[in-house]
């Protein structure tokens, strides 16, 4: 009898865990993953979503991470049929009311350099870097593209 309570008390513990999202004020991050193409690749991209559930435009500033040698804000343009990669200068603006999802082949965090060899399920640490909600620590959940394929069929 006296167990439930204790076995209460851990899964509520862990419910929040399992939720991988964080809040800053009027901004909510959602579901932060890191995909890798392998365990040994030297860059990852980075996707999430961020809600402002404010009444003032907030914007991403950065992306930074001791797991890798540079985070950099990416979005991700058509130009003749050619996909290309561009940094995005000044942030990301994330609208009043609004949200932001920074998905395959859109916007991105690109992880460039990583230092060691990234594991799916593993947990990368990093700060996000806002303009009004300031900086709001998260974790990156590492997937392979392969494993992300097979988590949605």
């Amino acid at each position: 009898m006296k167990l439930m309570p204790i076995a209460g008390l851990l899964l509520g513990l862990s419910a929040p865990s399992l939720a991988h999202e964080y809040k800053a004020g009027a901004l909510l991050v959602d579901h932060p993953i890191i995909r890798v193409a392998s365990p040994v690749s030297k860059t990852g991209a980075g996707f999430m979503t961020i809600t402002n559930k404010g009444k003032a435009v907030d914007r991403l500033l950065s992306v930074s991470t001791a797991a890798s040698n540079r985070s950099d804000l990416h979005g991700t343009l058509n130009e003749g049929g050619v996909m290309k990669m561009r940094a995005e200068a000044g942030g990301v603006p994330i609208p009043a009311g609004g949200r932001v999802s920074f998905a395959p082949g859109g916007l991105h965090v690109m992880f460039i350099g990583l230092k060691a060899a990234v594991q799916p399920g593993q947990m990368i640490k990093a700060r996000l870097m806002f303009e009004k909600a300031g900086p709001v620590d998260v974790a990156f959940k590492a997937e392979t593209a392969a494993s992300a394929q097979h988590d949605h069929h």
